[in-house]
């Protein structure tokens, strides 16, 4: 089976589980070293922020929280960081909740994407409880029994997190995220608070197979009226999208430092491209709450509701979520194309180093760009033998001609012909030459050699005989050819238009050549020998 699915032929869904099992492994490795914390520090860490796994936003909860490994909008500030990569536009989204009497559980989140440092979000989380009757008593010194009991009001307990997310894409298939949490509580007149750090990952396995890990309250720091420790917990998550996406289903596994593995499973089903419904499991390890929801979408709003069903009774969660601004993906190919063109600004200025970064910045924007890629891989290339060019000098003109060509990569001849012609101007550039041997590999064109002593044929003037000898062997094809490479860098070479002419004449092509003997008389109207052969070209009175 290895073998097979190395190769890439195993059944699509054995592939899937294998990933499925690699995953799973991670997690059960990473609970057997939570497992190995002492009892007493387990006894320590009690169930501080227990609020924080409650879950957060209509849409997540009506899939019974199954949501780590989906995590597609605002609410990944909350379930994972990672998935803020996933978002496209900025999105507003709040949720509210009443759990029981007096109770309430609010979020409120933004995220925002950007086109290249990835996506930041803010999110707030806040349970309250209210209605708590207040007394003062006073005791019996000798036998400690209450002397009197005196009402004095009512407190609240307030328990709320802000946490500032981030998510960028690392590859095409993997993203990260972080969440830095401030956490206070508020009973009556005692308070006191935490700061804690949550890693995630998350990674396309298959076009329908997600897979994310994380670990929650890796770093934790207290403050104030407690001796409490946030707990690590463990966390991985698995999801299906099936049905060209109309089919979301989660299953998601933790493991607390200060308590029992707990799992959730749910699904969505958009039947319609307005209405989706949900359904959901959360079990500790019995079943504790059963889920259902529904979701409404117009344009880029969405409204959602659900309906949590606990040994309390039942609970209601609404969400409201809005999308707005432009995509980070539309975004993204602006500022690459204005990198790209900044680049070769730099490029025409002989700045093969200033380019060089331009593109870098255009790679980090969309590292998926193949184009992009090749081009920066080839400009390395240039920059390992030239690195500049600058002037306005013949030589320096013809060397920047070539590179560009070189670099776009859609004409190699046309770049190891100015290369050549540079190289003929200037024959003592070894770095040069290496350059244009490199090129004209890559063509598959004749290498030239290393200029040796004076030669009076400069690349133009060996274009030039060698076009004049194929005419004399019958070669008028070859003649064309090469006058074509001298025209590429000299379109108003007079000879080689003169010789191309020459060539689709004894053709037989002399259409053609008139066109091109009526171009050496615009550039020279004095041409008599031109002059003479278009006359014979006249049809006769």
């Amino acid at each position: 089976m290895a073998q097979a699915i190395a190769r890439g032929d195993a059944p699509k869904g054995s592939t899937i589980l294998a990933q499925i099992r690699a995953g799973v492994s991670c997690f059960l490795a990473l609970c057997v070293v939570l497992s190995s914390v002492p009892a007493e520090a387990k006894e320590s860490g009690g169930q501080a922020g227990a609020f924080l796994q409650y879950g957060v936003g209509a849409r997540a909860l009506g899939m019974g929280g199954a949501f780590y490994a989906i995590a597609d909008d605002a609410t990944a500030a909350y379930w994972n960081p990672a998935g803020l990569a996933q978002l496209q536009r900025k999105e507003f989204t709040t949720m509210q909740a009443t759990l029981f009497a007096d109770t309430q559980y609010n979020f409120l989140a933004y995220a925002h994407p950007t086109a290249t440092k990835g996506t930041f979000a803010l999110g707030i989380t806040q349970l309250t409880s209210a209605g708590f009757e207040k007394v003062d008593a006073t005791f019996n010194p000798a036998t400690g029994e209450p002397t009197s009991i005196n009402t004095n009001g009512t407190f609240a307990d307030q328990k709320r997190a802000i946490a500032f997310s981030w998510g960028r894409q690392a590859t095409e298939t993997t993203s990260f995220g972080l969440s830095m949490k401030q956490v206070t509580r508020q009973l009556d007149s005692s308070s006191d608070s935490f700061l804690s750090l949550d890693i995630a990952a998350m990674r396309q396995m298959s076009p329908v197979h997600k897979l994310a890990l994380g670990i929650q309250n890796v770093f934790s720091r207290a403050s104030g009226d407690t001796d409490d420790k946030f707990p690590v917990i463990v966390k991985l998550g698995n999801s299906l999208s099936i049905f060209k996406e109309r089919l979301n289903l989660g299953f998601d596994v933790q493991k607390s430092q200060a308590a029992d593995l707990n799992w959730r499973f749910g699904g969505e089903y958009w039947a319609a491209r307005w209405f989706a419904f949900r359904f959901g499991i959360l079990a500790a390890p019995e079943i504790q709450e059963t889920d259902f929801g529904f979701g409404f979408r117009f344009r880029r709003l969405q409204l959602d509701m659900a309906q949590g069903i606990h040994a309390l009774g039942s609970s209601t969660r609404l969400s409201v979520s809005y999308k707005f601004g432009r995509s980070r993906d539309d975004r993204s190919e602006d500022q690459i194309k204005l990198l790209i063109q900044q680049g070769f600004e730099a490029f025409r200025e002989g700045d093969f180093q200033l380019a060089t970064v331009r593109l870098n910045q255009a790679l980090d924007a969309s590292p998926h760009n193949s184009q992009v890629k090749k081009m920066v891989a080839r400009l390395a290339t240039v920059i390992s033998f030239v690195p500049q060019a600058t002037g306005g000098e013949e030589f320096q003109t013809y060397v920047r001609k070539g590179v560009i060509t070189y670099v776009d990569g859609r004409d190699l001849r046309s770049s190891v012909n100015a290369l050549r012609y540079a190289y003929n101007k200037n024959p003592k550039d070894e770095k040069l030459l290496s350059l244009l041997n490199l090129v004209e590999k890559e063509a598959n064109l004749e290498i030239s050699r290393k200029v040796e002593g004076v030669e009076a044929f400069t690349f133009v003037d060996q274009k030039l005989y060698d076009g004049r000898q194929a005419i004399y062997d019958g070669k008028y094809d070859l003649a064309i050819r090469r006058m074509q490479d001298v025209l590429d860098l000299e379109p108003a070479n007079i000879t080689a238009l003169e010789i191309m002419g020459s060539a689709f004449y004894l053709m037989e092509e002399k259409e053609k050549a008139k066109a091109v003997w009526q171009r050496v008389l615009e550039i020279d109207p004095k041409n008599k020998v031109v002059g003479e052969f278009l006359k014979q070209l006249q049809p006769a009175p």
